[in-house]
Order: structure tokens, then C-alpha cells, then sequence
């Protein structure tokens, strides 16, 4: 039996008052002088013994009391184990839509199966097909299912990586599944002038793109414009498109010597977006000797510098080189905190679609950044996925513990009563 609240076992030497108290009312005798003890009634040794025996029933009782209250407050929790399974299968919410692949499922032992989800539910419980899993941080709590392997059946998109690869001591498989449905979807657009532009996503395993097309305001498609929507129809069907703001965006970027091509590259992104999208951005460099400054109408904040990243509330973009990163730029567990987590270079900025992704951190409207994230099928390869293996206790099961607190209570009161009605009976 392990205690949650330890402290409050220092209160069982609160044991000690009622002893104390009942040794001194033991020395409290008053001697009284008579002449003689002849017409005295001579007193029954039985009934003496048996007051005695009463007295220290009460006293048992009440330090009784005083340690199950003492318990109840430390938090008693009863430890069990739970056997283990040898192997547990998980299976990502997005294949529910896989009709082939859940027809196999019908070949695994379905007691060891569950979804790769929040809680890890049983596979019988229903759950969301759109749901997004971030791989890394539910595989740091596999730790909580009993069993000493795992395997993951998952698409392995590149959407659901985020963060540092974890570090694991169960042996965990994962199963990368071929995922060729191709994409193209209209998620946002914008107003110019006479003109409207339509923002669309295509999407694959190997690639998401986003396309504008420009079409004029009086195009027989468009059915509706207000400030908010525009109502297009396609195919016999009209579609409500959200309109993204026309603001200027203002980005700062600021660098060493160490990172002046990592600065011109950003630089030639940043007016790649703005000439491809219409969108107005104002750039400003900061060399490492000019001293940076928190502005409030920054929009987006490039640190290229070796010394400590500004903590602002703005997005922000900082070097952090990681070698074993899926994608150039990640976003990590701080909120509007970005990594680039290795140096640029024309390769790996054509293959990490540099420009993309700075473009779904700064365009204004979270109808692009999230949708075009929503829509993005990109996968990664299976050797990509897997996790670190340790020999050492890392995140290793830990017995569940229950509750038995609620249960010392029934003592408790039994306790109390039987107390109050022998100190009623003693009048003590």
C-alpha cells in the first residue's frame, strides 16, 4: 500500500493525546479521612476490573479513530497489477475509412486492439475518422497499456509528426500503409481588385501544392460575393468559399554572419508568397549588431541568430538544427514557436517546400494555414517513423494504484458510534 498525501502520516502521533490524558486522569485520586472503615460496603473486584476493561476499550477506540482519519487523509492507494499482453495492436482513426484494410482486421485477436487515439479506446468504441493523431506525443504514453510490444497501422502522415522523436523503452512497429488518394480541394480566396483568386490544395503522398487561379468579378461562376464568402458554383453545386484579408504583413528577420544564407533564402521565399499570392509583405533585416525590439504590429519573426530566442507572442521561426527532424520546418510545443532544424540549401529547401510551409505560418487567415494543413496527404517513409528503443525504465509501465480512501470511512463511522454510545454509557 503506497500513501498519495504522505505529509498528513505525521499527524499519527496525535495518537499520543488520548494516552496522555488518560494516564493523568488516572494520578487525579483524592484521599478522604474517616474514623473508620467499619460501615463501609466492601466493593466488588469484579465490577472494578470491569470498569477498568471499559476504560481502555474507550481509550482503544478513540486512537483508532484518530489513526483512520490520519489514513483517510494520506490517500491510501492499494496497488495491482495487471497482466501483461504480449502484443497490442493500435490502429490510426483515419483507416476506419479503409475498407480493405479493416476487413483484415478481422485476422487479429480483437481483445489486443485498440484505436491509436486519446486514451488508446477499445476498438469497439466509435471514434472520429478526421481526427488528427500527433504520432510522437501518444507514443510517449504507450507506457499506460499493459504489454511489452506494440504495433501501430497507421498512414504516417507528415501532418502528425511534431516534435522530438521519443525515446522509449517498449519495442514499438510501426506499419506505414499506402496512401495514393490524391487531393485537390478550393479552401480559401481573395478579393483584388476586379479580379478574385481562388486558393486550391493538391495533395499526395509525395507532395502538397497550393494553387492560385484568378478569375474576374464577373465570371458566371460566381453566384454571390459579400465580405466574408464567396458563393461559386461548380458541377451543379455552389460551394461558401471564405475570403482571406487583403493586410500588409510585416515579418523581421533577424540574423549573424553564421546565417546570412539562411536570411536570403527566407528573404526570396517571403517575395515568392508575396508575388504568388498578392499578398503585401514588408520585410526588415536585423544584423546581430542592431539591438531587436518587440514590435506590436509584427506579424512574423525570423531568428537566425545563435543567441537567446526573443519570447514574444507573435509566431516565431528559431534555428534549431535536428538531424533526425521529417520536415524543415516543425512546429514544436510552445505555441507559435516554429524550428528550422537544419541549415538551407537549394535541395532541401525545393524538397521541404520552403516556401509552403512559411507561406501556411504567415498568411493571415487561419482558413489557408489550417485547411491547406488539414488537406495535406503527404507521407513519410516507414524507416522515418520509427522510435528510439531503450533498455532503461523510460516511461515503463507503472502498476495502477486504486483508490481505498471511500473505504475507510464505513470504519470510520462504525468506529464513531460505537465510541459515542460507550462514553454515553461510562459518561466519560
Amino acid at each position: 500500500m503506497t500513501f498519495l498525501q504522505p505529509t498528513y502520516l505525521w499527524a499519527l502521533f496525535s495518537l499520543a493525546i488520548p494516552l496522555v490524558i488518560h494516564l493523568l486522569n488516572r494520578g487525579d485520586v483524592r484521599t478522604i479521612k474517616v474514623g473508620s472503615v467499619k460501615y463501609l460496603k466492601e466493593f466488588d473486584t469484579k465490577q472494578s476490573r470491569k470498569i477498568k476493561l471499559n476504560e481502555l476499550l474507550l481509550l482503544l477506540l478513540r486512537m483508532l479513530l484518530l489513526a483512520l482519519v490520519t489514513i483517510s487523509m494520506a490517500e491510501p492507494r492499494w496497488k495491482i497489477n495487471t497482466p501483461k499482453a504480449p502484443i497490442t495492436y493500435f490502429i490510426e482513426p483515419s483507416l476506419a475509412d479503409e475498407a480493405g484494410f479493416m476487413s483484415f482486421l478481422d485476422s487479429l485477436p480483437q481483445n489486443n486492439v485498440k484505436w491509436f487515439s486519446q486514451g488508446f479506446p477499445e476498438f469497439g468504441v466509435e471514434v472520429n475518422p478526421q481526427e488528427t493523431v500527433h504520432y510522437w506525443q501518444l507514443a510517449q504514453k504507450l507506457h499506460e497499456v499493459p504489454s511489452d510490444s506494440f504495433v501501430v497501422f497507421t498512414k504516417g502522415l507528415v501532418k502528425g509528426i511534431q516534435g522530438a522523436r521519443p525515446l522509449l523503452a517498449q519495442k514499438v512497429r510501426w506499419v506505414v500503409l499506402e496512401n495514393e488518394h490524391r487531393i485537390d480541394e478550393t479552401i480559401a480566396a481573395r478579393n483584388v481588385g476586379d479580379s478574385v483568386q481562388l486558393y486550391q490544395v493538391t495533395s499526395s503522398s509525395l507532395l502538397t501544392d497550393l494553387k492560385i487561379e484568378t478569375f474576374t468579378n464577373t465570371d458566371s461562376r460566381i453566384v454571390s460575393m459579400d465580405r466574408d464568402t464567396l458563393g461559386w458554383k461548380e458541377s451543379g453545386r455552389i460551394f461558401k468559399i471564405p475570403f482571406v484579408k487583403n493586410d500588409t504583413l510585416d515579418v523581421l528577420i533577424a540574423y549573424d554572419e553564421a546565417h546570412s544564407k539562411e536570411m536570403h533564402y527566407f528573404s526570396a521565399s517571403l517575395k515568392a508568397i508575396g508575388q504568388y499570392g498578392k499578398q503585401a509583405i514588408r520585410q526588415q533585416k536585423l544584423d546581430s549588431a542592431v539591438k531587436f525590439e518587440e514590435q506590436e504590429s509584427l506579424d512574423l519573426l525570423i531568428w537566425l541568430r545563435s543567441d537567446k530566442v526573443p519570447s514574444i507572442k507573435q509566431p516565431t521561426i528559431a534555428m534549431v538544427e535536428d538531424s533526425l527532424a521529417s520536415s524543415l520546418l516543425e512546429k514544436t510545443e510552445f505555441k507559435n514557436r516554429y524550428h528550422l532544424t537544419r541549415k538551407l540549401n537549394i535541395q532541401n529547401s525545393l524538397e521541404g517546400n520552403l516556401t509552403n510551409a512559411l507561406a501556411s505560418i504567415l498568411l493571415p487567415n487561419d482558413t489557408v494555414s489550417q485547411k491547406m494543413n488539414a488537406w495535406d496527404g503527404r507521407v513519410v517513409q516507414e524507416a522515418a517513423m520509427a522510435t528510439n528503443f531503450s533498455n532503461e525504465e523510460i516511461g515503463q509501465q507503472r502498476p495502477k494504484n486504486m483508490d481505498i480512501s471511500p473505504w475507510i470511512w464505513l470504519p470510520i463511522v462504525l468506529v464513531l458510534v460505537t465510541e459515542r454510545i460507550l462514553a454515553k454509557l461510562r459518561k466519560q
